[in-house]
């Protein structure tokens, strides 16, 4: 994996200027939903789609639980429901918190639909958080750590309502694509490796660090559903775990800057509310049950192929690697 190649470069132009992303339909009705990094941008607003939709329950994880009050009382005022959405707090740089917030989930919840791990980071200089580089711990480490001690309560809802299947999606990145992983070169651990201090005579670059950090969930969230305890009765995992891209949108992530990257937005990215709704597509029972999509890659609302890149012997490899890897920091 070598960086962006030209059919990933248009592929992504494509889908930009010609999709879409339609308003959701599916029924949420009675569901029990978790939405991290829930208080703005694609989080919230995925949130209102599912709270119109007909949810029980929202839980929104935020780090201020202040502004998480904020949003609350914005989606009870866009869609007219109250008594829906929950706000819980989760700071994705403690694996304390991470912890508390799944200890939580499962002595509150007697019920556990979808989850939509939504909160990250795009770097703009090295920070190492709790020994790790700040991006690989919140975009990788932390949410994936989340979603292995969730993972016991979406089965047992999955068992409890045979009728039902479970969905928790990541969300990715086309810029998964664009990685280079250059870490698998020089370290027997990846994630070691990219938690080393880039030094002062080589600059950190922020942008290859997110779509590492992309590419490392896809190749761990692919292993992770192949974990998953199938159905007698379908034969399929009990939990669908897949990652979604939402696409380039304007959503808080990160700020253009300049006058090259505000001409691109305005012309190229998608608004914060077509993003989300991407992610409320990702989390359709209906859509799982007919498109199957456990495991998948969902890019403009369909299953895709990712990087053509994991496919390969050395991508097959990396995926172990980083499977191993990942669990070995995580104690897994």
């Amino acid at each position: 994996m070598s960086g962006p190649t030209p059919a990933a470069v248009s592929a992504l132009l494509r889908s930009q200027l010609c999709f879409h992303p339609p308003l959701p339909t599916s029924s949420f009705k009675d569901q029990t939903v978790i939405i991290t990094g829930g208080n703005t941008g694609l989080g919230r607003e995925a949130a209102m789609h599912i709270v119109r939709l007909g949810a029980a329950k929202v839980i929104i994880s935020v780090r201020s639980l202040v502004k998480g009050e904020v949003a609350k009382e914005y989606i009870e005022k866009e869609t007219g429901r109250k008594d829906v959405v929950e706000v819980w707090e989760l700071d994705l740089s403690t694996s304390e918190s991470v912890r508390a917030f799944a200890k939580r989930v499962s002595e509150d919840l007697v019920r556990l639909d979808a989850v939509i791990e939504n909160a990250g980071m795009w770097p703009k200089t090295f920070e190492l958080v709790e020994s790790h580089e700040a991006t690989i711990k919140t975009n990788v480490l932390s949410t994936l750590l989340l979603a292995n001690l969730l993972i016991p309560t979406l089965l047992k809802s999955a068992k409890a309502n045979p009728s039902t299947t479970p969905v928790l999606t990541f969300v990715d990145s086309a810029l998964h694509k664009f990685a280079t992983l250059k870490a698998r070169r020089t370290s027997s651990n990846i994630i070691t490796a990219l938690s080393t201090s880039p030094g002062v005579t080589k600059a950190f670059d922020g942008d290859m660090r997110y779509n590492d950090s992309k590419l490392l969930l896809l190749l761990y969230a692919q292993k992770l559903s192949e974990s998953i305890p199938l159905s007698p009765e379908t034969n399929k995992p009990l939990v669908c775990i897949n990652a979604v891209n939402p696409g380039y949108c304007i959503s808080g992530l990160v700020v253009a800057s300049g006058f090259a990257a505000r001409t691109a937005e305005k012309v190229m990215a998608r608004s914060t509310d077509e993003g989300a709704r991407t992610l409320v597509d990702a989390v359709a029972a209906d859509k799982v049950r007919t498109e199957e999509r456990w495991g998948a890659y969902i890019d403009d609302m369909r299953v895709q192929k990712p990087a053509a890149w994991i496919e390969t012997k050395e991508g097959q490899e990396t995926k172990e690697r980083v499977w191993r890897d990942v669990n070995e920091i995580l104690g897994l």
